[in-house]
C-alpha cells in the first residue's frame, strides 16, 4: 500500500462503496478500512491510525462530531465530513475539518477535498494555511449548542454518557475525570474547553479544577478564608473556592 491512509465512515453501504471506487484512482491515498457507525469508527481509528477520515455526520448511535470529541484534538486525524445536510457545514469547519462534501457529490468534488487533505498533511501548502485561518474565523464567529452527552471509554468499548448523569468533572493533567453514579471515566479534553460546551444553567465551576452539576449539590458548608465545602447528594464533598463563590451562589439561587 502507498500513500496516506484513509478510513471511510458512513452508515450507508453505497456511500462507502463510492469512496472506495473513487480512491482506487488515487495514488496519494489508500483506503485502509471502513466503519458503519460512530462506535465502530472510534475502534477503527484507534486500531488503524488513519491519516484521513471521510466521516459521515448523521449516523446511528454517535454522530460524526461526537466521534471527534471523544478522540480529542491531539488524536484526531485530518477529517473530510460527508453529509446530506448543508446546515451542518458550519459545525464541520468548526470541528477542524479539512473540507466537507455535500451529498450527492461527484468525483471532481471529492478530488478537491483530497487536494486539501494532501496539502494539509504535507504541512505547509498555502491551501492548508488558508484553511487554518478560516477555521479560526468560523470558530470565533459561531455559537455552540450545549453538549447533551459525552462519549467515554468503558473497558475496550466506547459508550455515550448522558450529561444528566454527570455530577462532577475534574481536571487531571490533559484529561478530565468524569464522575457519575455508575463510575468514573477519563476523557481527552481540557476542563476549560469542556466548560465552554456545557449548559451554564446546569453546570458551574466551583474551583480551578472542578465543575459540578448544580442539581447534585445537597448543601453548602462554610470552611476557611471565604472558601466553602459543597456536600453532594451522594455524600462526597467538593471545595468551593472563594474565587468562584459568588458565581456559584448566584446560579444556585442564593446571594453572596
Amino acid at each position: 500500500m502507498t500513500g496516506f491512509r484513509v478510513l471511510m465512515v458512513d452508515d450507508e453501504a453505497p456511500a462507502r462503496a463510492k469512496v472506495k471506487r473513487l480512491l482506487e484512482q488515487e495514488t496519494r491515498f489508500t483506503l485502509v478500512g471502513e466503519a458503519a457507525d460512530g462506535t465502530e469508527a472510534l475502534e477503527r481509528i484507534e486500531a488503524l491510525r488513519p491519516d484521513v477520515v471521510v466521516l459521515d455526520v448523521q449516523m446511528p448511535g454517535l454522530t460524526g462530531f461526537e466521534v471527534l470529541e471523544a478522540l480529542g484534538p491531539e488524536h484526531t486525524p485530518a477529517v473530510i465530513f460527508s453529509t446530506a445536510y448543508d446546515s451542518f457545514a458550519l459545525r464541520a469547519f468548526e470541528a477542524h475539518a479539512v473540507d466537507y462534501l455535500l451529498k450527492p457529490y461527484d468525483g471532481e468534488r471529492f478530488t478537491r477535498a483530497l487536494d486539501k487533505a494532501h496539502a494539509l498533511l504535507l504541512g505547509g501548502g498555502p491551501e492548508a494555511g488558508r484553511l487554518q485561518a478560516l477555521l479560526r474565523d468560523v470558530a470565533a464567529a459561531s455559537s455552540r449548542r450545549p453538549l447533551e452527552r459525552l462519549v467515554v471509554k468503558a473497558g475496550e468499548a466506547w459508550v455515550p454518557l448522558r450529561l444528566a448523569d454527570v455530577w462532577r468533572l475534574s481536571s487531571e493533567d490533559k484529561y478530565v475525570r468524569v464522575y457519575t453514579a455508575q463510575g468514573e471515566h477519563l476523557i481527552r479534553q481540557s476542563l476549560r474547553a469542556l466548560e465552554e460546551r456545557l449548559d451554564p444553567a446546569r453546570f458551574v465551576r466551583v474551583h480551578r479544577g472542578d465543575i459540578i452539576q448544580l442539581d447534585a449539590v445537597a448543601k453548602l458548608e462554610p470552611w476557611t478564608h471565604g472558601d466553602g465545602i459543597l456536600v453532594m447528594k451522594n455524600g462526597t464533598t467538593v471545595v468551593l473556592s472563594r474565587t468562584w463563590r459568588d458565581a456559584f451562589l448566584e446560579r444556585w439561587g442564593l446571594e453572596g
